[in-house]
């Protein structure tokens, strides 16, 4: 199971999770759910190297602002890691397990209702922050690029709507596949 996470001062991640949590149970210190779990946490999302030490997740969806020079509006998604210097989080030459399945069904998504989003540019971006070091597949989940995106709950709702039906869709499909192999085996088994 995935664990989604927002840091509590981060304004985009934490109007997403605050969407999120709605059709979750609050256990603890996570909300729990069925494709997914969430937690709130009171670092940032880019220093969270520590994350597995409190939470065991099959991988790390980090809900989150994305802030540019530029001013450009953008939703993007981008895995984590530096390849130079850690100016941002993480470690130094050091990159995360990508998320790439999760990354590219997000993206696809994303781009098939572009016609909502028509002020925004829709990007992967290139890594450049942490957490490095975590072991599982980690992956970034952005809105941006302005305070004004960042507060804005319908565009913070709707981004995270669709990142809940594209997690929905791959745990579905992983399900009927470990379905269908279970039945090929006793199928296997039977004709033994």
């Amino acid at each position: 199971m995935e664990l989604l996470v927002a840091y509590q001062n981060d304004p985009a991640g934490h109007n997403m999770a605050k969407f999120i949590s709605q059709e979750l149970e609050k256990d603890g210190d996570v909300y729990k759910g069925k494709y997914f779990d969430l937690a709130i946490i009171p670092s940032p999302a880019i220093s969270a190297d520590w994350l597995e030490e409190k939470f065991e997740y099959d991988g790390y969806v980090f809900l989150s602002k994305h802030a540019a020079e530029s001013g450009v509006l953008a939703l993007t998604c981008h895995n984590t890691g530096n390849f130079s210097d850690a100016d941002f989080g993480g470690y130094r030459r050091q990159v995360s397990i990508p998320h790439t399945h999760l990354q590219k069904s997000y993206i696809q998504a994303l781009w098939s209702l572009r016609n909502m989003f028509s002020k925004f540019q829709i990007t992967i971006e290139a890594t450049h922050h942490g957490p490095t070091s975590l072991n599982k597949p980690a992956l970034f989940i952005e809105i941006g690029t302005t305070e004004k995106e960042w507060t804005d709950a319908n565009l913070c709702n709707s981004v995270a709507q669709i990142l809940v039906e594209v997690m929905k869709k791959i745990k579905n499909r992983i399900q009927q596949l470990s379905v269908l192999a279970a039945l090929i085996i006793l199928k296997n088994l039977l004709m033994n």
